[in-house]
């Protein structure tokens, strides 16, 4: 069983944010019922009536490994297929995959202060993930403090084609038919640290508006959550929603 999950990730890296940005989270938090876009988030068996049984399981088997040092090549191919990653045979990983996420039993402090510098380590290790696939990796074994970042996002809050609300400094680009976020690219991945501070204002601000978040019993009952606290991982499933109503593509790259 995975160990509960404090909500102190709702309380960290707020300061990196530019008060503009701030300022249109506020926006989204007062125009958004952002409870009912974690009900509707989506993703093949994933959905809020079932439990979100794989997100479930995901979290489990990652957040353990990541605690007891283990984390391998195919925790990594589980992420993969939930994703859809095409090419998972692919995907090579130094075995364990070495990364100090907790002390603990917390968030260590080095990966609270400097989110991207867990991608920078993650990156050096592992071939044939990129960056949304590793993002999903932290997202799983650390909700409090990580969410996921994929093409859907980067292209609703980027400096994408939708243009719709910038607050990130990153851009998704066609390759072979498909949405990409390029690591070659000058914000990454500097900006995912913004993107984790956003996830954690945000958290923040919902839990000291008394706005819980609906966690479906499975995760309560697992120890993944407490009930009605919003964690960093709740938040970026209510902005995925939120993005998927923006834009047109349809796969989450």
């Amino acid at each position: 069983m995975g160990e509960p999950c404090s909500h102190e990730g709702s309380e960290m890296n707020d300061q990196t944010l530019k008060p503009s940005i701030k300022n249109r989270i506020s926006d989204l938090i007062a125009t958004c019922d952002f409870a009912e876009l974690y009900r509707k988030y989506a993703w093949k068996r994933d959905v809020w009536q079932n439990g979100f049984p794989d997100i479930c399981r995901l979290e489990r088997g990652t957040g353990d490994a990541a605690r007891a040092g283990t984390l391998s090549e195919e925790h990594l191919k589980a992420i993969a297929r939930w994703g859809g990653l095409p090419g998972i045979e692919r995907i090579r990983a130094l075995a364990p995959i070495r990364i100090a996420l907790f002390e603990d039993g917390k968030v260590a402090r080095w990966v609270r202060e400097n989110p991207e510098n867990a991608i920078r380590v993650l990156g050096d290790q592992i071939r044939g993930f990129g960056p949304t696939y590793t993002s999903n990796l932290l997202r799983f074994a650390a909700p409090e403090l990580f969410g996921a970042i994929d093409t859907r996002i980067v292209r609703a809050f980027g400096a994408g084609d939708t243009g719709h609300l910038h607050l990130l400094d990153l851009i998704a680009t066609p390759v072979d038919g498909r949405w990409a976020i390029l690591s070659g690219q000058q914000g990454w991945p500097g900006e995912y640290g913004t993107w984790t501070a956003i996830l954690s204002y945000t958290a923040a601000e919902l839990n000291a508006a008394g706005q819980p978040c609906p966690h479906p019993e499975a995760f309560i009952s697992a120890g993944l959550r407490e009930r009605g606290i919003w964690l960093d991982a709740d938040v970026e499933m209510a902005f995925f929603n939120y993005a998927s109503g923006k834009i047109q593509n349809i796969r989450r790259d």
